[in-house]
């Protein structure tokens, strides 16, 4: 049982952090984190989520238009 139960904790990680790189989860920085102040590099990459769906979404259209002109 603890085995399971690691095994759906560690997944249940891993895909919070495949739903936040693939922008399913907006990510949206604070200024500060506990004082400290958050680099705007990891502010601008948390931004380009977005960006990131975008040139996927295109670039599956562009690969079924190649799909489609061979068939």
């Amino acid at each position: 049982m603890r085995f399971l139960l690691g095994w759906t904790v560690k997944l249940a990680f891993v895909g919070l952090i495949y739903a936040g790189v693939t922008g399913a989860i907006p990510l949206k920085l604070p200024d500060t984190i506990l004082g400290f102040q958050v680099p705007d590099a990891a502010k601008r990459l948390a931004g380009s989520n977005g960006q990131i769906q975008d040139i996927a979404g295109k670039t599956q259209a562009g690969f079924k238009g190649i799909a489609d002109s061979i068939k």
